[in-house]
C-alpha cells in the first residue's frame, strides 16, 4: 500500500527514538559546553518542570557513609540540586553545610527543604556556578555528587585544583558518579593525578564513590 512505510508504527517509534536521542545529545552538549547563563536557564527550567523530582528521596545512598566518615566540621556540596544531600545526611555528623548550585530554582527548593527539615540553622544554599564560586572558609569534605559529569574534561582538573586550598589539612574530596564505566575517563583523571584514599563500587549498581586529596 502506498505510503504504508511512512505510517508504520515501528518506523514512527524509530523516528521518535532518533529525535529523542538528538535532543538528549544537544542537552548534554549545552550543559557541558554552554555558557554559564545558558546552563543556568536550562537547569532552572528542568527543576521547575520537576525533571529531577526522583532525587528528592535518596536516603541510604552509599555516598552518605563516605561523607559522614570524613566530616566532623563543614561540608561544601558543589552542584547540590534541590537539597536532598544536606537534609539526608545525619545532622549530628557535621557542623555546617554549604550547598552551591547554578540553578536559582534548585536553591530556592533547597532553602525551603532546609526549613521544613529544621536545618535552616545548620544548612545554607547559594546560587553560583561551581566553576567560578569562591568559598569563604575551609571544609572537611568537598562533595561533587554527579556534578563533575557536567564539566568539560579540561575543566575538571582545573576545578579540583582551584578548590584544593579550601580543604582543611585532613579534608577530602568525595566524588560520586552514577556509572563508573560511562565516566571511566573522570575516574582515570582523578586516580592519575590525586591521592586516592577510598573507592567504593556497590555490587548491585554501576555507581562509584571515590575519596581523595
Amino acid at each position: 500500500m502506498p505510503g504504508w512505510k511512512s505510517r508504520c508504527p515501528s518506523n514512527e517509534r524509530r523516528e521518535t527514538n532518533v529525535i529523542t536521542k538528538i535532543k538528549n545529545m544537544w542537552r548534554g552538549a549545552l550543559l557541558v559546553w554552554g555558557p554559564s547563563k545558558i546552563k543556568r536557564e536550562r537547569w532552572n527550567s528542568e527543576f521547575s518542570q520537576g525533571r529531577w523530582n526522583q532525587l528528592e528521596q535518596t536516603a541510604g545512598d552509599c555516598v552518605y557513609e563516605c561523607v559522614e566518615k570524613h566530616c566532623r566540621g563543614g561540608i561544601l556540596d558543589l552542584g547540590c540540586g534541590s537539597g536532598n544531600t544536606g537534609c539526608e545526611l545525619a545532622a549530628a555528623k557535621y557542623r555546617d553545610y554549604t550547598g552551591v548550585d547554578i540553578s536559582v530554582v534548585a536553591v530556592q527548593q533547597a532553602t525551603v527543604r532546609n526549613k521544613t527539615a529544621g536545618r535552616d540553622g545548620q544548612n545554607r544554599n547559594l546560587q553560583a556556578d561551581i566553576t567560578t564560586y569562591v568559598p569563604t572558609q575551609k571544609y572537611e569534605v568537598i562533595l561533587f555528587r554527579e556534578s563533575l559529569c557536567y564539566l568539560s574534561h579540561h575543566k575538571i582538573a582545573a576545578t579540583l585544583a582551584r578548590y584544593k586550598p579550601y580543604l582543611t589539612d585532613a579534608g577530602v574530596f568525595v566524588v560520586r558518579l552514577w556509572n563508573r564505566e560511562r565516566y571511566r575517563d573522570i575516574l582515570q583523571l582523578i586516580e592519575s593525578s590525586r591521592t586516592v584514599l577510598e573507592r567504593h563500587t556497590p555490587a548491585t549498581s554501576p555507581v562509584v564513590v571515590i575519596v581523595f586529596r
